[in-house]
């Protein structure tokens, strides 16, 4: 359950080496008692307004900066931020309803669900109050005097939000899982009218999750940008091959941590990227990073099963990965990154079920105390909720790349199993949908 929370900020007007603080502390109170019947009109306003939100392109990203002395893209950065937590806000409210309303229909028992989403709209009201409260409440002289101390409350501000929403996948996960299982339990006279259910369609869940996705991505480029890092969380000149290094390291130490042993894994980088010309795209490398631990993890797990089959191996068969750049699959004639991770495992029994949020075919839960820490630091199971690979691809499609999977045979260079390409498109002038 997501607790009610008073955001305490005190700030100064004024800049200078000894800021004087005001005579008393401002409170943001983020309670449901400060939700007044204006805050919650505004709310709904804003819900309304995802139309006219600004479309973002990873050039876009590297415009943005703070230099500003009147705080004016700090200002329209919060005002877009309230306007796609309300956005969220009605989604969930949608998903809410529908959940509702079958469930009286069917006579059946959707009383999880709703508490996973109550909880999720809970929080999308106290976050939507922390910029609302600076535009157009009580924090308002923060912007007016741009000092220091006040950008730095600001950045805290975004921090805090992007922290809240950390689990948030994890709890929307829940609902959906719960929603399913009604459905199971139901006659198939009832069973008919569940796809009207927006919570148990993917293409809804999918266009919440990707708006999800942007505002984590605004609040961590905000705040990337307030501790000094020239293009936020946009990588430029980024080594590739380091970049998969690195991914593939933690997804061998989760696997080793998990299954007590983990196959090797072979990088081959080919000449389009080793050639001396090579311009490697700006990438979200934390993005990156995670669908390929994603898809990384999947492939050694497949293998372990594989050797688990075969007894008469010694070792695991071996992952490869290959990465190149070719000039078809990107938006544009820049053409795309490619990463490509054949495995020898079991292959791929259902490509839908394996974009299917929340559909995980492990019986094992683990506890994710934060989506922002690692998978090593946490060391969960390999099982989980089914949200790997579905967050994965939105990661890369959101600015025209993508994630794939397919069964290859025997003669494909290793033996049968499955090859996943993650593409990142090169053109950075590719606009995000929202």
């Amino acid at each position: 359950m997501y607790s009610n929370s008073m955001v305490n900020i005190q700030y100064w007007p004024q800049q200078g080496d000894r800021p004087q603080p005001l005579p008393s502390e401002l409170f943001f109170d983020t309670t449901m008692n400060a939700f007044t019947p204006t805050i919650r009109s505004s709310l709904l306003s804003d819900a309304k307004k995802g139309a006219s939100l600004r479309r973002w392109s990873i050039r876009d990203l590297i415009g943005f900066n703070l230099s500003d002395d009147n705080a004016q893209n700090t200002k329209s950065l919060l005002q877009e931020l309230q306007i796609r937590l309300a956005v969220q806000h009605g989604k969930l409210s949608s998903f809410s309803k529908s959940i509702e309303e079958y469930s009286k229909i069917a006579k059946a028992e959707g009383e999880m669900s709703q508490r996973n989403l109550n909880n999720l709209t809970q929080l999308h009201e106290n976050t939507y109050l922390l910029p609302y409260q600076i535009i157009d409440g009580e924090g308002a002289a923060l912007l007016k005097r741009f000092s220091k101390p006040n950008q730095k409350y600001v950045s805290n501000l975004f921090d805090d939000i992007m922290a809240r929403h950390g689990t948030g996948v994890e709890t929307l996960a829940d609902a959906v899982i719960h929603a399913r299982n009604i459905e199971k339990g139901l006659p198939n006279i009832f069973r008919k009218h569940f796809s009207e259910v927006d919570l148990l369609r993917n293409e809804t869940v999918e266009a919440f999750l990707h708006s999800r996705l942007l505002v984590q991505l605004l609040c961590d480029h905000y705040v990337s940008l307030n501790k000094g890092k020239p293009t936020g969380v946009v990588s430029l000149g980024a080594d590739v091959v380091d970049v998969v290094d690195d991914a593939v390291t933690e997804a061998k130490h989760v696997c080793d941590a998990n299954l007590g042993i983990a196959p090797e894994v072979h990088i081959q980088p080919d000449e389009s990227i080793s050639h001396e010309d090579f311009c490697p795209p700006p990438l979200i490398r934390s993005w990156l990073h995670h669908a390929i631990v994603e898809v990384a993890k999947n492939a050694m797990t497949s293998n372990v099963q594989k050797f688990m089959q075969q007894s008469s191996d010694s070792l695991p068969p071996s992952v490869y990965i290959s990465v190149g750049k070719e000039m078809a699959g990107g938006s544009s004639n820049q053409g795309c990154l490619r990463i490509r991770i054949m495995d020898q495992g079991i292959g791929l029994k259902n490509k839908e079920e394996a974009f299917g949020f929340a559909q995980s075919s492990s019986h094992e839960r683990w506890d994710r105390l934060q989506e922002q820490q690692s998978y090593a630091a946490v060391r969960q199971p390999l099982g989980s909720l089914g949200v790997g690979l579905p967050l994965s691809r939105l990661m890369l499609r959101a600015f025209g790349g993508d994630l794939d999977l397919s069964n290859h045979e025997k003669g494909s260079g290793v033996d049968s199993g499955c090859t996943a390409t993650l593409t990142v498109n090169c053109d950075d002038t590719y606009m995000a949908e929202n």
